[in-house]
C-alpha cells in the first residue's frame, strides 16, 4: 500500500511537472511586465562563442524564468508566504506597518561618496554663479515608525552631516522640514509624493528669500502602483493617489526634450494609463529637458538642476519663480554642463537627489 502511494504521488508530481512544460512551450512570450514594471527577457541567440563561455546558458536559465508561466502568480504566492512566515522583507523592500513598503538602505560606499562629493566641488568652485545642494533622505529615514520590528538601516542623518560639512555648495536642508511629518512618500514607491516635495520646497523658499506660491491639488489617480511594490511582489496592495498641483497664480508651461520633441504642461496625462505612473510628472527620465514658464511673477531666471527622478514632482513648485528650467540628468548627459550653463545664460544650480541616490551615483566624474 505504502509503495502504491509513493508511485501516485510520483506519478502526480511527474504529470504536473509535464503540463506545466508544455503550457510553458505553448504560452508566447512576453517583452513586458507590468507587475515587475521591466523588460523581460527572449529567447537568446545561439552561437558557438555564447556556448563556449557559458553565457547561452546563463541566457536561457534568465529567458526561462523570465517567461515561467504564470510568473506573476509564483512571485505572489512568495511573497505572501514570506510575509505570513514572519519575513519583515522581500527583495530588499522591508514590509512595513499599514501595507506601506519602504526601500532597505543598510549600506554604501564611502569612497563613491567622497569621490562625489570631491568632484562636485571641483565643479562648483569653477562657477561664478551660485550653487545649491538639496539631498532629500529617504523613507527609512523619515518614516522610521513605519518600519517592522528589527528592521536595520543605516544613520542616513550622520551621512547627510557628513556630505553638508563638506560640500561646497550652498546646503538646504530638508530633512528638518521633513522629519515628524506624515504622509510625505508614496507607500507603494520609492518616491517622495507631492506633499513631500511641497515641504522642501517650502523650505527652498526659505532659504532662497522667496515668496511661497500657493497651489491647488487635484487627484489625478488612486491607483499608483510603484517600484516597491513590483520589487516586493505584493501585487495585492492598495495603490496611491497622485495630485497635480496647480499654482494659484496661473502660469504656461512648455516642456522640450533632448529630441526636439515638446508637451505644454508639466503632467503627462497619458502616462496615468501605464504601470510607471509617475513619470506623469514631467513624462520621465530624459537627458536634458527644458522648461519655459511664462506669467511668472518675481522671475529669478534660469536654473539649471542637476538631478535624479526625485525632482520631477519637485519642479512643477519650483517652476512657479523661474522662466527657464533646464534640467539635466548624469546617467544620459555627457556634454560639458559649463558650456550649457554660458550659452543658456544660467545664473543658478542645483543638485537634487534622494540621499540613497547621491551615495552611489558615479557619473559625477561627468562634471566639467
Amino acid at each position: 500500500m505504502k509503495k502504491k502511494v509513493q508511485l501516485i504521488t510520483v506519478f502526480v508530481f511527474c504529470a504536473f511537472l509535464g503540463v506545466l512544460t508544455i503550457l510553458n512551450f505553448m504560452n508566447p512570450d512576453k517583452e513586458f511586465s507590468e507587475n515587475e514594471n521591466r523588460y523581460l527577457k527572449q529567447f537568446p541567440e545561439f552561437s558557438i562563442k555564447k556556448l563556449l563561455k557559458n553565457s547561452y546558458t546563463s541566457e536561457l536559465d534568465t529567458y526561462l524564468n523570465d517567461q515561467f508561466i504564470f510568473r506573476d502568480n509564483w512571485i505572489g504566492i512568495k511573497a505572501f508566504s514570506k510575509i505570513g512566515t514572519g519575513s519583515i522583507e522581500n527583495n530588499g523592500v522591508y514590509i512595513g506597518k499599514n501595507k506601506t513598503l519602504i526601500q532597505m538602505f543598510s549600506s554604501y560606499d564611502e569612497n563613491t561618496l567622497n569621490k562625489s562629493i570631491s568632484q562636485i566641488n571641483k565643479f562648483v568652485e569653477n562657477l561664478d554663479i551660485p550653487a545649491q545642494l538639496m539631498i532629500v533622505p529617504t523613507a527609512s529615514d523619515i518614516d522610521q515608525d513605519l518600519l517592522p520590528m528589527f528592521s536595520f538601516n543605516i544613520n542616513q542623518e550622520n551621512i547627510l552631516a557628513v556630505i553638508e560639512s563638506q560640500v561646497k555648495g550652498d546646503w538646504i536642508n530638508v530633512s528638518d522640514a521633513l522629519a515628524n511629518q506624515k504622509d510625505v512618500y508614496f507607500k507603494t514607491d520609492h518616491h517622495w509624493n507631492s506633499h513631500g516635495a511641497y515641504l522642501a520646497y517650502k523650505a527652498y523658499c526659505l532659504q532662497n528669500k522667496l515668496n511661497e506660491e500657493q497651489f491647488d491639488f487635484e487627484k489625478v489617480t488612486d491607483d499608483f502602483k510603484g517600484t516597491l511594490l513590483s520589487k516586493a511582489g505584493v501585487f495585492w496592495y492598495p495603490g496611491d493617489a497622485m495630485y497635480k498641483m496647480i499654482p494659484q497664480k496661473s502660469i504656461k508651461s512648455e516642456v522640450i526634450f533632448e529630441d526636439g520633441t515638446s508637451m505644454d504642461s508639466l503632467f503627462d496625462s497619458q502616462k496615468l494609463v501605464e504601470k510607471d505612473k509617475y513619470a506623469y510628472y514631467l513624462g520621465g527620465n530624459h537627458s536634458l529637458v527644458t522648461i519655459k514658464n511664462e506669467g511668472v511673477v518675481n522671475d529669478q531666471g534660469k536654473i539649471l538642476v542637476v538631478k535624479d527622478s526625485y525632482a520631477h514632482i519637485f519642479i512643477p513648485y519650483l517652476a512657479s519663480h523661474y522662466s527657464e528650467i533646464i534640467m539635466v540628468d548624469l546617467r544620459y548627459y555627457r556634454l560639458p554642463l559649463t558650456e550649457l550653463i554660458a550659452s543658456e545664460d544660467i545664473n543658478q544650480v542645483l543638485f537634487l537627489y534622494n540621499l540613497e541616490n547621491f551615495v552611489t551615483e558615479k557619473n559625477f566624474a561627468f562634471l566639467r
